[in-house]
């Protein structure tokens, strides 16, 4: 992805002004994906490794479309099962908190995020000794 960078005038000593032509900036898009891979893990509570996110950007704009298992609660625990917020409300407020935190991060309008849920995902049990 590029970001075009805009001009800038500076103050030179004795009164004048300088323009600076903008010029731009080059970021690999494998950057921009592990970026949006860590958010999304973090967001939805799953390992990155379970992530997967590809991006379609262009010069204002990004989409990004993420595919990744859901975590449920062990489903032979009956009370948190009940207490468990529903999947697709859920899957809305990740949505809309990764639009706003991928914005922020990588500073242009992000357009959309697609949220896939491919499967579903538990907590793993540890051994208490």
């Amino acid at each position: 992805m590029t970001t075009a960078l805009p001009e800038v005038a500076t103050a030179t000593p004795g009164g004048g002004a300088t323009v600076h032509i903008g010029g731009r900036v080059d970021v690999a898009d494998r950057v921009f994906r592990k970026a949006a891979e860590q958010a999304a893990a973090e967001a939805i509570g799953v390992e990155r490794s379970d992530v997967t996110v590809d991006i379609a950007a262009s010069r204002d704009t990004v989409v990004v479309r993420v595919r990744t298992p859901f975590p449920v609660p062990p489903l032979d625990d009956t009370d948190a099962v009940r207490a468990a917020t529903p999947v697709l409300e859920a899957a809305r407020g990740i949505q809309h908190d990764l639009h706003d935190r991928l914005t922020r991060l990588f500073g242009r309008e992000v357009s959309r995020v697609d949220l896939t849920i491919a499967g579903a995902t538990t907590p793993k049990r540890r051994r208490v000794r």
